[in-house]
């Protein structure tokens, strides 16, 4: 089962940020050979939103944004750091092969494109 964990220091965060009427919106940017690429955005709720709720947050998100979660456990946490500056970072499943679409393999687990 997927599993969505927001670490106690991003739900601090998003509960003094929240929006009346909106929510925690979880929308897939973009996939590559790295994995799936997330962020968080207020929304609005929809009808058929798969809802995810850890520290006190849910989460919604698309359903076909939530199945390529997979049953990998994905991580919400908030940094403050000089290297990473300040803001949210989604650790989420790795992509599995090639992000380029093409169906091949290499023994070094890169892709080649």
């Amino acid at each position: 089962m997927t599993m969505i964990e927001i670490t106690d220091v991003a739900a601090e965060v998003l509960k003094g940020n929240m929006i009346q009427g909106r929510v925690v919106r979880m929308i897939l940017a973009a996939t590559d050979a790295t994995g799936a690429n997330y962020v968080l955005a207020w929304g609005d709720p929809a009808e058929d939103d798969v809802v995810f709720e850890s520290n006190g947050i849910k989460v919604h998100m698309a359903p076909e944004d939530a199945e390529i979660l997979g049953d990998s456990p994905t991580i919400i946490d908030y940094v403050d750091t000089e290297d990473l500056g300040t803001g949210f970072i989604i650790e989420g499943p790795e992509a599995e092969g090639c992000g380029c679409g093409h169906d091949h393999d290499h023994d070094d687990g890169s892709c080649g494109c």
